[in-house]
């Protein structure tokens, strides 16, 4: 995922201490990066680099339906 991507208040994959978890991103970090928060338990976490986002969980549906055609 590139840094252009990621969106305040989303809902993404996040691979944190080798582990795959959704994190909603709260906000930008003042060190770099982001903050948010593990959904499962509620701790706060920093995302670096956009590296560590493997894909958005709540992306909103592309207009036109579902872009497949027939």
């Amino acid at each position: 995922m590139r840094k252009a991507e990621v969106e305040i208040g989303g809902l993404y994959l996040v691979k944190v201490s080798g582990n795959l978890v959704r994190v909603r991103i709260t906000g930008e970090s003042p060190y770099g990066g982001w903050g948010g928060v593990n959904t499962r338990t509620n701790r706060e976490v920093r995302v670096r680099t956009a590296a560590r986002l493997r894909m958005r969980l709540d992306a909103p549906a592309a207009p036109g339906g579902s872009g497949r055609t027939a």
